[in-house]
C-alpha cells in the first residue's frame, strides 16, 4: 500500500490519448496477449450477430406493422362494402312500395275512398318488408312502464295502476333484440 508521500509525488491518470501536433488523437498500437486477442474476437463476432438479430427483429416488426394496418384497411373497406350490399338489398325490396306511392298520387281519382284503400295496401307492403327484416313494433299499451322500451312524455293521475302506460303517442320499433326507438307514451299514476 502506497503512503501519502509516495501517492503525492504520482501524475494523476487521465483517459485522453495522446495528441498529435494538430490535436488529432494518436492511436497507440498495444501489444495485446493472444488468448485477449482470442477473446475480443469473439466479443466482437457476438457482438455482430447481435446486431444481425436486432435489424431482423426490426424488419420483421416493421413488416408486421405494415401487414396489420392493410388489415385494418382492407376490414374497414369490407365492412363499407357489406353495408352497401345490405342497402342495396333494402333498398331493391323498397322500389315496389316507391312506385305503389308514385302511382298512387298520379291516379286521376275524386273518390277519397279509392284512395284510402290504395294507401293501405301501399302501407301494409312495406310493413311486410320492414318486419321481413327485422323490424317489429314496441306493444306499449295497457303495458307496465319499462324505460328499456317506453319515454314517459306525459303523466296522468287517476283511477289507474300505478306505471302503466295508458296512451301511446308515438310507437316505438324494435330491430331484431334491440331497442330501436322507445314508445312515447303517457303513464298513469294512481291519486289524484
Amino acid at each position: 500500500m502506497m503512503d501519502k508521500k509516495e501517492r503525492s509525488g504520482m501524475q494523476p491518470e487521465t483517459n485522453a490519448q495522446p495528441a498529435d501536433d494538430e490535436g488529432e488523437p494518436v492511436s497507440e498500437s498495444i501489444e495485446v496477449p493472444p488468448q485477449c486477442q482470442e477473446e475480443i474476437d469473439a466479443l466482437c463476432r457476438e457482438i455482430e450477430e447481435q446486431d444481425r438479430t436486432v435489424k431482423e427483429y426490426l424488419s420483421t416488426l416493421q413488416r408486421l406493422q405494415a401487414e396489420f394496418e392493410n388489415y385494418k384497411k382492407r376490414v374497414e373497406r369490407e365492412r363499407i362494402e357489406y353495408t352497401e350490399q345490405a342497402n342495396t338489398a333494402l333498398l331493391e325490396k323498397l322500389l315496389p312500395v316507391l312506385d305503389n306511392f308514385e302511382r298512387a298520387l298520379n291516379a286521376e281519382s275524386s273518390d277519397i275512398h279509392s284512395l284510402r284503400k290504395g294507401l293501405e295496401m301501399i302501407f301494409s307492403q312495406f310493413r311486410k318488408i320492414l318486419e321481413g327484416e327485422g323490424l317489429s313494433s314496441i306493444d306499449a299499451l295497457g303495458e307496465e312502464f319499462d324505460p328499456y322500451y317506453h319515454e314517459a312524455v306525459l303523466v296522468a293521475c287517476g283511477d289507474y295502476e300505478d306505471d302503466t302506460v295508458i296512451e301511446v303517442l308515438e310507437k316505438g320499433y324494435m330491430f331484431k333484440h334491440r331497442c330501436l326507438r322507445p314508445s312515447k307514451v303517457k303513464v298513469g299514476k294512481r291519486g289524484d
